[in-house]
């Protein structure tokens, strides 16, 4: 049948019976084999090793974890308050499920509304502050001395390096690590100070200059 004929046939719709034929296996197959990534992984630790890789790069995550232990990432979309703002934030959420125990007896039905201000108080109050400002320091250091004497605040940064300053003031110093807490209180500016008032949290961020 020439090209010409099939291409017309084709056009018109006109049903064109094709043949297969089996050829049989020309040349060798080989089997595809995926190799061991366990395998592979010390195959490359052993020539990093041997070429003295190793210990070098060792080294350098060493480096790279202590950098980031005493002066963690800042937290982002964070700058200080160039007005005093006060606002509250209600930390009562809805239960998305039954909550049952061991046995299965549902202590908390789904839709139940829980606010953990009713069972368990702020122990502490929180101050948010940029641990390189001299001014936010300062102000943690001088404003809050009697609070810090009696341990009813807890200081935690969102800028600098927390175990310098922890060292300095001789009580801990934490860190808003990826900015959990100052996201989830809807924190923008600081420095920012937490407290408990009744089932609620007031935030206040602090102009300094109002101080």
């Amino acid at each position: 049948m020439s090209s010409k004929v099939l291409f017309f046939l084709l056009c018109l719709g006109s049903p064109v019976t094709l043949q297969a034929k089996d050829f049989g296996v020309r040349g060798k197959i080989a089997s595809i084999e995926e190799q061991d990534p366990i395998v592979l992984i010390q195959s490359k630790l052993k020539t990093m090793e041997e070429r003295g890789e190793l210990e070098q790069h060792n080294r350098e995550l060493q480096k790279k974890t202590k950098a980031a232990i005493e002066r963690p990432k800042p937290v982002e979309g964070l700058s200080k308050a160039k007005e005093t703002r006060i606002f509250y934030y209600d930390p009562t959420y809805i239960i998305s499920e039954d909550l049952k125990d061991h046995t299965g007896q549902i202590f908390y039905k789904k839709g139940t509304q829980l606010n953990p201000l009713e069972t368990v108080s702020l122990s502490q109050n929180l101050l948010f502050f940029d641990g390189d400002d001299d001014e936010q320091v300062a102000f943690a250091k001088e404003n809050l001395k009697e609070k810090l004497a009696e341990n009813s605040v807890k200081l935690i940064l969102v800028k600098g390096a927390p175990l310098v300053l922890s060292e300095e003031l001789k009580v801990p110093v934490y860190f808003d690590q990826s900015g959990l807490l100052t996201k989830k209180l809807r924190i923008h500016h600081v420095p920012a100070l937490v407290t408990q008032h009744g089932l609620r949290l007031r935030i206040e961020e602090i102009k300094m200059e109002d101080l």
